[in-house]
């Protein structure tokens, strides 16, 4: 608001904005998604895995997977997000995406530059196999240093010919 020398009351309008437009959230804060993928930043508590299942679910439905194939994608998404929760330091993140139609890709980084290794476990431990059902269930798996730690990550095929885009994007199941 001014006021001239008259005394007069006038509105100025607020000068344009600068920079891009704000992007719309779709989703939680923290969550980012498009129609062939996600990205998700995790607390580093456990209920975190419990998200992380739940975000890759309602992702996997979107796209059209398989049912035993996304069940088993779910399956890698918790094994690896429980990983780096348990295992790891810093922040925590997956990335979710259809490639082509045709496989799935999960990246899961973290802040820790160690690589995982398989650890030995006996017939009556409760983990340690997390990594070897991984290398089982994905076509390929791997892990890449960052400048900020390392991202794990597994390729699956959800089935030979392409899966068809979808019409249009829902909200996020949680």
């Amino acid at each position: 608001m001014t006021v001239n020398p008259a005394g007069a009351v006038g509105t100025v309008p607020p000068p344009p904005p600068t920079g891009p437009a704000p992007r719309r959230r779709t989703g939680p804060p923290g969550v980012r998604t498009t129609p062939r993928g996600l990205a998700l930043r995790l607390a580093t508590d456990p209920a975190a895995a419990g998200r992380a299942r739940r975000t890759a679910a309602g992702a996997l439905r979107r796209w059209g997977v398989p049912d035993t194939t996304a069940d088993d994608i779910v399956l890698m998404v918790d094994e690896l997000v429980t990983n780096a929760i348990e295992h790891a330091e810093g922040p925590v993140w997956l990335r979710l995406w259809l490639r082509r139609g045709r496989w799935v890709i999960c990246q899961v980084g973290d802040g820790c530059r160690e690589a995982p290794r398989p650890r030995p476990s006996g017939p009556d431990a409760e983990n340690g196999r997390g990594l070897l059902l991984v290398a089982a269930l994905a076509d390929a798996f791997g892990t890449r240093p960052t400048a900020t730690g390392k991202v794990i990550w597994f390729r699956r095929r959800v089935r030979d010919g392409r899966i068809p885009a979808p019409r249009t994007t829902s909200p996020i199941d949680y």
